[in-house]
């Protein structure tokens, strides 16, 4: 079937702008582009919004899909910028509310190294200098380096993209020298301490590959950031924060429809035109910003003729990255008489960081995991004297499709049953004994919920080459499409999904006013 040809007759309306997919990062461009006025169309394939960021239920538990904490947050006295927006569209604090994480993380090494690390500048260096004494002046330099670069970030947001790379270069030389070089690189320039470089590093994994192919730019910018605003977690769970992101959108008149999987987007002379759904029906538009990954986009969701082998090359060149398995344990004890003492927990086998990446690509006892009980941070999160904990590793999603139908519940449990004995080792030796409800999440659930290729939940590889600078940018390979999320603009992550729409939604609002299409 040609796609410019289309029945008339199942045309339900017309709209300027359509946003597939309400995912973080649709979620982000939607409400961005309704806050101006625009008539903007949300399509949603779920009967929930959230993509990632929402919950379910088990038992008398409620558990978080994915979320840690948010970044950009801040507090009312110390806003953040993802703060700003949410407050402009009357998210906060009408229809949620966030509580400030109490610590930033508990790094944790199976050789009984175990510290918990402050949130907050200053609290962060002195704790860094009272561990490592030596290392007082390298902390000290790498610090003030990270605020460097989030002057240079801010000039960037403050320039909207009007400036010159020379410039750049000599106001803010930080962030181009860190763009171009790995973590591992970074932290030879100012660190000798392996011990103290893992404890820095141990939310690699919020990133999703080692220091020694990590972005500096990545984890400087996700570092200083937190440190500056601190790490907020909402009432009510990542779900409470995309319902509320909704209400405010159709508040300012934005329309949403769910269970409305886009099949294909509709091309007329070599731009968009509108979108038809799986069920047939069909909705106008002089422009779409698709939150599905770039690779189904462009290959599944647009005739093949009108994509650039240029553009082809270009979503298939960066690798994809890695999903993740989790267990979430509903737990009949609080996290006190648990022994529970900070909401997020890094645990390593080492300090050898590549070591533990290469269980990514296996299916083997992993070697680096991140564990969250978030009554830490408001008890009621579950019912009274119980805890939730949440237990998440990373994992290459292709390696289950070589997992036969009839050994994947064996192979399942198998690996949760060995990342709950690290929790037996490191945190509370007998929490087996307080479970009550047990759920596992393999990376083909994560591409059941998302239909991300092979569930990855931070898209492209947050490497060297795929840093936030180089990552692929919003506009799509045809006049009128837009791409935002995980796989486009500054990476993965809840803040910079959003981000990255709010990106999409701008560069349609300034190729619309500019008449480029």
């Amino acid at each position: 079937m040609n796609n410019s040809i289309y029945d008339e007759s199942r045309v339900l309306d017309s709209y300027p702008i359509i946003v597939i997919g309400a995912g973080l990062g649709g979620l982000g461009a939607a409400c961005q582009l309704a806050s101006v006025g625009k008539k903007v169309l949300l399509l949603e394939k779920h009967n929930v919004p959230g993509g990632f960021a929402s919950s379910f239920v088990r038992g008398r538990f409620e558990f978080d899909s994915a979320l840690h904490e948010l970044s950009d947050i801040g507090t009312e006295n110390n806003k953040g910028s993802l703060y700003r927006f949410l407050e402009r569209l009357g998210v906060i604090p009408e229809k949620i509310q966030f509580k400030q994480i109490p610590e930033f993380y508990r790094s944790i090494f199976m050789d009984g190294y175990d510290v918990t690390i402050p949130i907050g500048l200053e609290e962060y260096t002195e704790k860094l200098i009272e561990l490592f004494p030596s290392e007082k002046k390298g902390i000290e330099d790498f610090l003030d380096m990270c605020q460097k670069v989030l002057e240079g970030i801010q000039f960037m947001i403050k320039m909207r993209g009007q400036y010159s790379p020379a410039e750049m270069l000599k106001e803010h030389p930080w962030l181009i020298r860190v763009s171009g070089i790995t973590l591992s690189e970074l932290f030879r320039k100012f660190f000798t301490n392996k011990r103290l470089i893992s404890v820095i590093a141990h939310l690699w994994g919020y990133l999703g590959v080692p220091p020694s192919r990590l972005n500096a730019y990545a984890y400087v910018a996700m570092i200083i950031t937190f440190l500056k605003w601190g790490a907020a977690y909402p009432v009510g769970r990542s779900h409470a924060l995309t319902t509320s992101m909704v209400k405010a959108f159709e508040e300012l008149g934005g329309e949403i429809r769910f269970n409305a999987l886009v099949n294909r987007i509709i091309v007329e002379d070599g731009r968009v035109k509108g979108v038809e759904l799986l069920n047939g029906d069909i909705y106008k538009c002089q422009a779409a910003i698709s939150n599905v990954n770039p690779i189904c986009t462009t290959m599944k969701m647009l005739p093949k003729e009108v994509v650039p082998e240029s553009y082809i090359k270009k979503i298939y060149a960066p690798e994809v990255g890695p999903s993740a398995f989790s267990v979430y344990l509903g737990l009949n004890a609080s996290y006190k008489d648990l022994g529970i003492h900070a909401h997020e927990m890094t645990i390593s086998e080492s300090d050898d960081m590549d070591k533990a990446y290469e269980t990514f690509g296996k299916i083997d006892p992993p070697k680096y995991l991140v564990a969250g009980c978030y009554n830490h941070v408001y008890n009621d999160i579950s019912p009274p004297g119980t805890a939730e904990l949440c237990i998440t590793t990373l994992q290459m999603g292709k390696l289950w499709h070589n997992v036969p139908p009839d050994q994947y519940h064996k192979v399942k449990d198998y690996l949760a049953d060995k990342m709950v004995e690290l929790i037996e080792k490191t945190i509370c030796p007998n929490i087996r004994d307080y479970i009550e409800v047990a759920e596992a999440a393999t990376p083909l659930t994560y591409y059941r919920y998302s239909k991300n290729m092979d569930g990855a939940i931070y898209g492209y590889t947050q490497d060297l080459l795929d840093g936030p600078n180089l990552r692929l940018k919003s506009r799509g390979p045809i006049p009128g499409l837009y791409q935002c999320g995980a796989w486009t603009n500054i990476g993965g992550g809840f803040s910079g999904s959003i981000l990255s729409g709010r990106i999409a939604a701008g560069m349609f609002l300034k190729d619309n006013k500019e008449g480029r299409w």
